[in-house]
């Protein structure tokens, strides 16, 4: 009779478990109700759950759930197939229950903790509104071309061409001081716990720089990521913890904080990610020859950086389908339609031919919010 109860109970446990994330998954659909969920109790939850992570500094408590989830339900399974052959049958189905059950409560705490956030307002960061006229391409360029060079003047490089000399906890200083720009309510105020993962020998070929779990109030970074990617990585996981969980939002919000930071390191990241945006704008499409005779060139340092981070990854790509498969079923069950292309999301920018006018991406006008202020 106690071994059918408990069946009973743990099976009741999963319909709760189960409608509770369906609940979860019809609200965040409306986008006030999951602007305020995000506000109020995703915030609230998330800044408890990090002020507990990081009680326990260095060690990923992702990683240590995960492992003890997956030992547990091993151990289970052997239990449930003794009782089998045992022919206790009630015994086996309330062991098989249990892992269901610690299943469902990891994905209801991170549905509580981030899923609301996807379908939140759109993310306000300074996007400069204003026109730009092509004549003024050249000077913007050489403005941010003459940083990269200060930049790189300022750093040391291994003979590959990465950054040499910082560690995680230095560029997690360096991230959370730059985040100050940083003051919207739309953010939350508090930092997510930054560790490192133990694993990163096997998301470094799954090419994952990081995973943010909410759950736990965690922005796990792979440690074994290039020195020259990991402000930005920092910076991203860190986004997700301040309650920014679509992938493209993340990103931009990351290249604003290291862009506008007075770290030569954070800068110099930003621009190994996304310099290309301010070559796109003073390519050929926009100025004639005699015009791009003025550009300024770039420290060769720079262009082996870029190189050097392409090969790295390039090389590392044993299990690269197999993880951008997984993270794009992720991303599209998360309500984002457009999947791991949606971390490019505001890269594009196009061009008038009728006018020779440039319609700048949302990247570009990050960079020019930043000249012009």
């Amino acid at each position: 009779m106690k071994r059918f109860l408990s069946i009973i109970i743990k099976a009741l446990v999963i319909i709760v478990l189960v409608l509770t994330i369906v609940l979860i998954a019809v609200i965040k659909k409306n986008p006030e109700a999951a602007e305020a969920m995000t506000r109020g109790f995703s915030r609230g939850y998330i800044q408890v759950a990090s002020f507990i992570s990081g009680l326990i500094p260095f060690v990923s408590l992702t990683e240590l759930v995960v492992i003890a989830i997956a030992i547990v339900s091993i151990i289970l399974i052997v239990l449930v197939i003794r009782d089998l052959v045992k022919i206790r049958p009630l015994k086996a189905i309330s062991k098989f229950l249990t892992i269901p059950i610690m299943v469902l409560t990891i994905v209801m705490m991170y549905s509580l903790s981030c899923q609301m956030a996807y379908n939140r307002k759109e993310m306000p960061l300074p996007y400069y509104e204003n026109e730009v006229d092509r004549t003024e391409f050249v000077d913007i360029y050489n403005f941010f071309a003459d940083d990269v060079n200060l930049c790189a003047s300022k750093l040391e490089f291994t003979e590959e061409g990465d950054v040499k000399g910082y560690d995680l906890n230095e560029a997690t200083k360096l991230v959370k001081e730059s985040y100050k720009i940083v003051t919207d309510s739309y953010f939350s105020n508090y930092f997510g716990a930054v560790k490192p993962m133990m694993s990163s020998f096997i998301y470094r070929e799954f090419q994952i720089t990081g995973v943010s779990f909410n759950a736990l109030g965690e922005a796990n970074i792979n440690v074994l990521n290039t020195k020259v990617n990991l402000p930005f990585t920092i910076a991203h996981e860190l986004a997700h913890t301040k309650g920014v969980m679509r992938e493209d939002d993340a990103n931009k919000l990351a290249f604003y904080v290291c862009l506008n930071s007075e770290s030569p390191y954070l800068r110099y990241s930003a621009y190994t990610s996304y310099f290309y945006q301010m070559k796109s704008m003073a390519s050929g499409s926009y100025l004639t020859e005699s015009e791009r005779e003025g550009l300024h060139p770039l420290d060769p340092a720079f262009n082996k950086t870029q190189s050097y981070v392409y090969n790295f990854w390039k090389k590392h790509n044993l299990l690269g389908d197999i993880g951008e498969w997984f993270n794009n079923l992720y991303i599209k069950s998360s309500g984002v339609k457009e999947g791991t292309s949606s971390y490019n999301g505001g890269t594009q920018s196009e061009f008038d031919p009728t006018t020779n006018k440039l319609h700048p991406s949302l990247y570009q006008k990050l960079f020019f919010e930043k000249y012009y202020r």
